[in-house]
């Protein structure tokens, strides 16, 4: 590794994000909030998720992570949540901190 890259790698901090996750109605029945949350919480990053009451009878996910700081690596996570279940809706982050 060139020394430029080990000085970024050792410079790169950490972040923890607290995710609101939305969870999109289906046309028929009710959404698998917990079995979301469960593949959501297998994700190495995640440290909690929790399914809270958002409004209506609805419900979100509320997903806490610790992710490396650089370029992508938000976008990554939120990109594979979305990938977790088609009815993922919005990932809306509601709080944001260095280590």
């Amino acid at each position: 590794m060139a020394s430029k890259d080990l000085e970024r790698v050792i410079r790169m901090g950490h972040v923890v994000v607290k995710y609101r996750v939305t969870i999109d109605q289906p046309e028929e029945g009710r959404p698998d909030y917990e079995g979301i949350a469960i593949q959501i919480d297998g994700f190495d990053e995640v440290q909690s998720v929790e399914v809270k009451p958002l409004a209506f009878g609805m419900m979100f996910i509320e997903v806490q992570v610790v992710l490396g700081e650089g370029e992508g690596i938000v976008d990554g996570f939120e990109d594979r949540v979305r990938g977790v279940d088609p009815l993922v809706g919005q990932i809306e982050a509601l709080e944001m901190g260095r280590l």
